[in-house]
């Protein structure tokens, strides 16, 4: 401690008149107690060493006639500094590296969605050389796949109004295939992404907004239309709630992929996703200049508010499965924050990013053509299934 002593003492008696003697002494007790603690890995032993310092110190105030308030403050924030300084370093070195890793993660979905994107479009190309026995089913699991992919793609707006105006253009079984359509849409893309509430509002809401300009349009048939997206979009997000509650149940050997989603955030999201999916149509309805708003607003009165019933059942059983997933593994749910912040999602699916590949202002032709051809798609399906209901209820009705 003698040299110590020298050095406190010795810049003490320099600085005695200086008026910024409080942050010398300030800084000067941080740089020596830094020193006498550094190897000390126990914090009760740092601590202990800590007040012998902080004793020394303020005698040393005391021989120079400089022991007032403000000073022993400088040695108290100097001490205080000097005990977490290793831990502070610790800390501003992961924050660098987790910045670092999250730009990497960010260029890392880049690299693999524009690797997905070109291998879709090199198979296209192969499959309109292949012989015509083939093309037809080849073209179809494909369309399948890049529908499934449209968030990704970012095209979900374009494919949806296309597929709208597909059924319109045909005035058929309007409302159904609306219905059929969105309910589609909606499952396949929450599913083929990361489960979390922002991104199925943000989806939902994305397809209600087409249906609500396209209604705005064509008023006649304005409210097949609306009533078909409405419902559809709440089958959909219903039927991806259910799945990933199967999921959970029934694939535990997913159980790494399913701890980088945290669980207890999800848990906790899910208790008010009906009320939040009410509060995205009355948001949405509000962007209508036209019949569209009345509409929705009509039907959240006097229709909507039994049919929320199914959704609210599929959150319920989802949060029971959850709670009992957690009681399973014995992991806290503050545990499940620090594994999902460590994880570095290697296996989160591209689509969890609200990717602006192509912004409304800006579409290509080859934008449009890709969501015309997945809009038809879309609908050719929604047909399939609507004439397959039709015939399967005829030859109930025929025995």
């Amino acid at each position: 401690m003698q040299s110590l002593q020298n050095i406190f003492s010795a810049t003490l008696k320099e600085n005695s008149e200086n008026e910024n003697l409080h942050s010398i002494i300030s800084e000067l007790t941080f740089e020596l107690s830094k020193k006498k603690i550094q190897r000390l890995k126990d914090d009760k032993r740092i601590q202990k060493r800590l007040g012998e310092l902080f004793e020394f110190y303020t005698r040393a105030l005391q021989n120079e006639n400089l022991k007032t308030s403000q000073n022993i403050d400088a040695i108290i924030s100097g001490l205080v500094k000097a005990a977490s300084y290793e831990k502070e370093e610790f800390l501003y070195k992961n924050i660098y590296e987790k910045e670092q890793l999250e730009k990497s993660i960010v260029k890392q979905k880049e690299s693999i969605k524009t690797t997905i994107i070109g291998t879709l479009d090199i198979l296209e190309t192969h499959i309109n050389k292949m012989d015509e026995t083939i093309t037809s089913e080849s073209l179809k699991a494909l369309h399948d796949t890049k529908l499934r992919s449209i968030e990704m793609l970012g095209i979900l707006k374009e494919t949806t109004s296309e597929a709208f105006l597909t059924t319109l253009e045909h005035a058929q079984d309007i409302e159904d295939t609306i219905f059929e359509i969105t309910k589609n849409i909606t499952y396949q893309t929450i599913s083929e992404g990361e489960f979390t509430k922002n991104r199925f509002l943000d989806i939902t809401s994305s397809i209600v907004e087409v249906a609500i300009e396209l209604a705005d349009e064509d008023q006649a048939n304005a409210k097949e239309l609306l009533v078909g997206t409405i419902h559809g979009t709440k089958e959909g997000l219903t039927k991806a709630i259910d799945k990933f509650k199967n999921d959970l149940k029934f694939a535990p050997e997913e159980m790494e992929t399913i701890l980088e989603k945290d669980l207890a955030t999800i848990k906790k999201e899910l208790f008010s996703v009906e009320e939040d999916f009410v509060n995205m149509l009355e948001n949405s309805s509000k962007k209508s200049s036209g019949i569209a708003k009345e509409i929705i607003n009509n039907l959240l009165e006097n229709e909507l508010n039994n049919s929320f019933a199914k959704i609210k059942r599929a959150t319920t059983d989802t949060i029971e499965a959850l709670s009992e997933k957690i009681d399973e593994l014995n992991i806290s749910e503050s545990e499940f924050v620090k594994k999902a912040e460590k994880k570095i999602e290697e296996l989160e699916k591209i689509a969890s990013d609200k990717i602006e590949l192509i912004k409304q202002n800006g579409k290509t032709k080859n934008v449009t053509k890709e969501a015309k051809r997945l809009g038809n798609h879309a609908w050719e399906v929604a047909k399939d299934a609507i004439d397959s209901a039709i015939k399967s209820a005829k030859d109930v009705i025929n025995r």
